[in-house]
C-alpha cells in the first residue's frame, strides 16, 4: 500500500503548538512524544528529516528546519536547510518507491517568495524522480 507522504515543519524544541501540528498531536498523542523522545537521543540538526508513521500508516515527513529557542534565520538560510532535508526525503523515496507527497502549505512557515524557492527546490531535488509533489 502506498500513502501519501505528508512533510511539515519542525524545530528542534517542537510544541506541537501552531493550529496544524496541534490537530495532529490531538489526533495521535504518541507523535509529539514521540518526536520529543528522537529529539533528547539524537538531538536533530537544522536540515534533519524525520519519519513518523501513524497507526494508520500514514507517514509524516518532519523537516526540521530550526533550532531551539526559536533562533531566527535569513529566507535563504531557511530555504537552505529544507533543501537539506529534501536530499533525505529523495533517499527515501528511491528506496521506498513513494508515489506521492504533499506540502501542505499551514503546516511551513515560509513568506511567499520562500515557497517560490521551495517549490523551486523540490523541482530540482525530486525532478528526476516519479513522485507527484502536491502543495495545499
Amino acid at each position: 500500500m502506498n500513502t501519501n507522504h505528508i512533510a511539515l515543519e519542525v524545530s528542534q524544541d517542537e510544541h506541537y503548538k501552531t493550529p496544524y501540528l496541534q490537530e495532529l498531536k490531538e489526533s495521535w498523542p504518541s507523535l509529539a512524544k514521540d518526536y520529543r523522545h528522537y529529539c533528547h537521543v539524537y538531538s536533530p540538526k537544522k536540515g534533519d528529516l524525520w519519519v513518523w508513521t501513524s497507526p494508520e500508516g500514514q507517514k509524516y515527513l518532519h523537516f526540521i528546519l530550526d533550532e531551539q529557542n526559536g533562533e531566527h534565520q535569513t529566507e535563504t538560510e531557511r530555504v537552505h536547510y529544507f533543501k537539506m532535508a529534501l536530499k533525505k526525503v529523495k533517499k527515501i523515496v528511491d528506496e521506498e518507491k513513494i508515489e506521492n507527497l504533499t506540502f501542505p502549505v499551514k503546516a511551513f512557515h515560509f513568506k511567499s517568495q520562500e515557497l517560490n524557492d521551495v517549490k523551486a527546490a523540490v523541482s530540482e531535488v525530486l525532478g528526476d524522480t516519479k513522485i507527484k509533489v502536491t502543495y495545499n
